[in-house]
């Protein structure tokens, strides 16, 4: 009887350590950073035209959240604030931008990022 008992009584211990057990944290998927070395993207020839083909039809003059993407000044201040490429990177916490769904290309995201990286020229 006294074996029952010992045996029950770990059954229950074991149950409960199992269902009381905290899961492992959940992993936070990182993204590599693209390669700017040699890069030199500039604001007219590379990001300008990304910006008119995405952006600027919300973000134009007057445009959403008083930012104005045909000005390269309201870019780099999105940029420097770290929105800019939250959002079109689609990070936790920020808007997705473009908001109809389709996230920009990679390339472009990449092109935006290392534009940044090398000091927004």
């Amino acid at each position: 009887m006294k074996k029952v008992i010992v045996m029950a009584f770990a059954g229950i211990a074991i149950f409960a350590a199992c269902k009381t057990a905290k899961k492992p944290a959940e992993t936070v998927k990182t993204e590599k950073a693209p390669d700017c070395n040699g890069t030199n993207f500039s604001y007219v020839a590379d990001i300008k035209p990304i910006m008119e083909q995405h952006c600027t039809s919300c973000h134009g003059e007057g445009g959403a959240d008083g930012l104005n993407f045909n000005n390269k000044s309201d870019i780099v201040k999105a940029a420097n604030k770290g929105e800019l490429l939250g959002t079109i990177k689609w990070h936790s916490g920020f808007p997705q931008m473009p908001p109809n769904g389709v996230q920009l290309d990679k390339a472009s995201i990449d092109k935006i990022e290392c534009w940044i990286s090398n000091g927004m020229k």
